[in-house]
């Protein structure tokens, strides 16, 4: 049907009275006039939105007919209004495509959200933040999807303005308005774009915006008056329920050939007829079946019947009780049916049921992976995801200012930790002065469990240019504010954006936990936070000192409690915003200044990161580590860690057992790095060093984590630490070597293996090797056990045998998890086990053993390669002689399985 066919369309030219006739008339040539113009910019949204359906003036004709068919014949519109509603069809879509904005790209470029949607496309397609370079010249394709998708998520914003906004011929000066008419577009313009922008709005926001009717023009009958509401509505009722074959035709998807995600919306709109009303909801039909490999179309389909669905029942609900005529359309047929609706939108071959995924408890699926289930029953994790979330709000506040231009000293904010007593017990508050959250992030973002706020469509909306700053959150899961109630059932949060006044803050109670409602309420006059930020205040149901309380690490002696102040700089060491603690005196003191890990002299340090241990203890730690904590830079400069090497130490009380001298009566006690994630400790740590290392998370407990940077970027670090560490030559020696290799460290002065002249460097091997013409390779461990059981001989290694560990060592421990599982990529995170099936890691004492061999020969370490790789694959091993047994006169040759033979061609 031609639009001018439709009722609402022939309104114009059945007015009676001359002022009628003559104003419709006027109506009608001025939007026929817009209309043309309107077609040109429409045809260009292929070109910038290529998986799009139909976006063409033929979308727009078409609402026409919708319009009429969701509102019934009975329904009444006057000239004005129909031309408001015509000039809303027509602006509502057309942004979708470059040719609707005023400069076009050079626009786009100036808005923040750009910026923060094409970070979003580069991080899906390459899983990590862009660099600046990237952003400036993104690769074609990822700026293609950029662009589709920027306009997707802003054409509504556009559609305001685009009735009022001039089009300016570069070549003439000439400018061009979509509605010629200067008068009507001063009167009508501003309010044709509001409804086309209206489109996008949720719908309770119409009854805000549009509850008023607009009077008669002057030159009008004084009846024409424009009901924006009912014009909204009607808009929006009529695009969702545009789902036919004219909006897809199997040949333009064929000639267009759009991206697979887009490609459902094409079937299932080519299969659709124009529906009809059955009693007082729209029925849809398909002329062909959906096949099994157009199953995904089919619930495409569904879905977007039940968004209409919705439309039309709102608009009804909101229609009906401001007074207004209701649509003859209020529902869909079948959407709470998926047998009838399949009768309708037939299938072949299969049957479409509800087997969705859905959490039928969904109070007992967030207590358990919100809470103990998911992260373990240790206190501390809540309050670390607490320390995490505060910490995020205050980044993202500073970045967000520093990207506005905000001077220096306007960009604050830091967390502050408090206890409370009343008659119901400690109340724990954690309150930060970063971006505070508006009435829709606290309803809806903070309770979408798994679903994380940062880098949504609502921040990119609520919060322009913070996804492209530097703003890198913490939280990414959706799931860490739950864990609260592991400690508290009782817990309110309190909130205010950091640019909304102090009476606009809210409060969001948690009465018994997840077991009940929680109650919002405007915050009273008190508790109104004179800064913008967040507060969270949990009644906690374990005592404090059981928090405070840390054991020693063995289980054998007695625990010691921390200050508050020690026990937040244990758990937060590396924060980048300044951490504060109110104290017993209700002094407000500093616990951890923003990223002062960086520049704190080694032994204060290592108290804050080892507070958990004795002070004896920590006194221990500082005379073994091997000089000053050394830092480690990423590839953008960017410090990552301060770390040094660090043997065990023993406890002297444990030595002073009568009955034992041995090892056995001795407690090791070993130093490790914790890893960090966002300043705050992980349970992952870096073995035999001393320091800290910035890590990145893995799993959404956030326990488990890796350096930020690849083993390979430590190698400077690692090589540094072998020249100037000088070995005790204990038995702890060989754990350190094989550390520092792992982290791909030159082995300098380090002992990497052991001949007939004792523990042996990298040089010193080489040289041994020179002249061999043959090298054994045996397991230090074979050679220990073989004399041990024989003790009371002499042994003697041959001299072309080399004691080593073939082990490959684990840098990186995790404290046990709830399942007791090994994350491989935190076992293997240097990469020993990623080498080809016949190679050795060159990063392990074996592949140094094979590189000084080679050296040694003058050949590619390849060649000895395959000989080593041998044993790998569970061949039997070589029994080579490998030594003498000298008892008296006696001497007997000593056999043993070899790791590898290497002989000189």
């Amino acid at each position: 049907m031609d639009y001018e066919e439709t009722r609402f369309w022939r309104l114009f030219s059945e007015q009676i009275g001359m002022q009628a006739q003559s104003e419709a008339q006027r109506l009608a040539e001025q939007f026929k006039s817009s209309r043309k113009r309107a077609a040109l910019i429409a045809a260009e949204i292929s070109r910038d939105s290529a998986d799009l359906t139909q976006h063409d003036i033929s979308h727009i004709d078409a609402l026409w007919e919708y319009a009429e068919l969701v509102c019934g014949p009975e329904y009444a519109l006057n000239p004005a209004e129909i031309y408001v509603l015509g000039i809303a069809f027509l602006a509502h879509d057309l942004a979708n495509g470059l040719a609707a904005i005023p400069e076009g790209m050079e626009h786009v470029k100036k808005d923040a959200r750009w910026l923060d949607i094409l970070t979003s496309e580069y991080r899906a397609e390459n899983g990590v933040y862009p660099s600046p370079e990237k952003l400036t010249e993104p690769d074609p394709e990822i700026k293609s999807r950029a662009i589709s998708r920027y306009l997707r998520e802003t054409h509504a914003d556009f559609a305001a303005n685009i009735p009022l906004e001039p089009y300016t011929d570069t070549a003439t000066g000439e400018s061009f308005y979509l509605l010629e008419d200067a008068e009507l577009r001063n009167q009508y313009g501003h309010l044709a774009g509001r409804i086309a922008a209206s489109h996008w709005w949720p719908s309770r926001v119409l009854r805000e915006e549009f509850s008023v009717r607009i009077g008669a023009r002057a030159s009008m009958p004084s009846s024409w008056e424009v009901d924006p509401l009912a014009l909204a509505f009607i808009l929006r009722c009529a695009d969702a329920s545009h789902l036919d074959s004219r909006r897809a035709p199997a040949f333009l998807r064929a000639v267009r050939s759009p991206r697979n995600e887009s490609m459902p919306h094409w079937v299932f709109q080519d299969k659709l007829q124009k529906p009809r009303i059955h009693d007082d909801r729209l029925s849809y039909t398909s002329l062909s079946p959906f096949g099994r490999n157009e199953s995904e179309a089919w619930w495409v389909c569904h879905d977007a019947l039940s968004t209409l669905h919705h439309e039309l029942t709102a608009a009804d609900n909101i229609l009906s009780d401001s007074g207004r005529d209701r649509f003859a359309a209020r529902g869909v047929v079948g959407i709470s049916d998926l047998e009838e609706l399949s009768r309708n939108i037939r299938t072949d071959g299969w049957h479409p049921i509800n087997a969705t995924v859905k959490a039928t408890d969904v109070i007992t699926l967030v207590r358990r992976l919100g809470g103990a289930e998911l992260y373990g029953n240790d206190p501390s994790i809540p309050i670390r995801e607490l320390i995490s979330n505060a910490a995020d709000a205050v980044r993202a506040k500073k970045s967000l200012l520093g990207a506005s231009g905000a001077r220096p000293w306007e960009i604050t904010g830091d967390v502050t930790v408090s206890l409370n007593y009343d008659a119901d017990g400690t109340w724990l508050h954690i309150h930060d002065t970063g971006l505070g959250m508006s009435k829709n992030v606290l309803t809806n973002a903070l309770l979408n469990f798994g679903t994380s706020y940062w880098g949504s469509p609502d921040s990119r909306r609520d919060l322009p240019g913070l996804l492209s700053s530097d703003f890198r959150p913490t939280g990414q899961y959706g799931i860490g504010f739950f864990s609260v109630f592991m400690i508290g059932r009782s817990v309110r949060v309190t909130s205010r954006r950091y640019d909304a006044a102090a009476s606009e803050t809210m409060v969001l109670e948690f009465a018994n936990g997840l077991t009940g409602r929680p109650l919002l309420r405007n915050a009273e006059f008190h508790e109104q936070l004179v800064t913008g930020g967040t507060e969270v205040r949990v009644l906690l149901n374990t005592d404090l000192s059981d928090i405070l309380t840390v054991d020693d690490h063995h289980g054998i002696l007695e625990s010691h409690t921390l200050t508050l102040a020690e026990y937040y700089a244990w758990l937060c060491p590396a924060l980048d915003v300044n951490l504060y603690v109110v104290n017993k005196n209700g002094e407000r003191v500093l616990a951890v200044e923003a990223d002062d890990w960086k520049r704190l002299d080694r032994n204060s340090l290592i108290d804050r990161l080892h507070a958990d241990h004795r002070p004896s203890e920590r006194e221990r730690f500082k005379q073994v580590i091997n000089g000053d904590l050394e830092p480690v830079y990423s590839p953008l400069g960017e410090m990552v860690a301060r770390i040094a090497i660090a043997p065990m130490i023993t406890d002297a009380r444990l030595r002073e057992r009568p009955d034992s001298d041995d090892s056995h009566g001795v407690d090791w006690i070993s130093m490790a790095a914790p890893l960090v994630v966002g300043g705050v400790r992980a349970k992952s740590s870096m073995q035999s060093c001393a320091g800290l290392i910035v890590g990145r998370t893995l799993r959404a407990a956030r326990d488990v984590a890796i350096p930020a940077i690849p083993a390979q970027d430590f190698s400077a670090w690692a090589t540094s630490q072998a020249a100037s560490w000088i070995p005790t030559w204990d038995h702890y020696i060989e754990s350190i070597s094989q550390q520092l290799v792992s982290l791909y460290a030159e082995p300098g002065k380090m002992p990497v293996g052991e001949t007939s002249d004792g523990p042996a460097t990298y040089e010193q091997l080489v040289e041994h090797c020179k002249n061999l013409q043959r090298v054994i390779l045996l397991q230090d461990a074979a050679w220990s056990n073989y004399c041990s059981r024989d003790g009371a001989s002499q042994h003697e290694l041959q001299k072309d045998v080399i004691l080593m560990n073939p082990g490959y060592a684990s840098v990186l421990s995790v404290e046990r998890s709830q399942n007791g599982g090994r994350d491989i990529d935190v076992h293997d995170w240097v990469g020993h086990f990623s080498v080809g099936e016949n190679s050795v890691a060159p990063n392990s004492i074996p592949g140094i053993i094979v590189r000084a061999v080679a050296q040694a020969w003058s050949i590619d370490e390849s060649e000895l390669q395959s000989a080593y790789a041998r044993r790998e694959k569970g061949d039997a091993r070589q029994i080579e002689v490998v030594g003498v047994s000298k008892k008296g006169e006696t001497v007997k040759s000593v056999r043993l399985s070899t790791i590898a033979v290497f002989s000189r061609e």
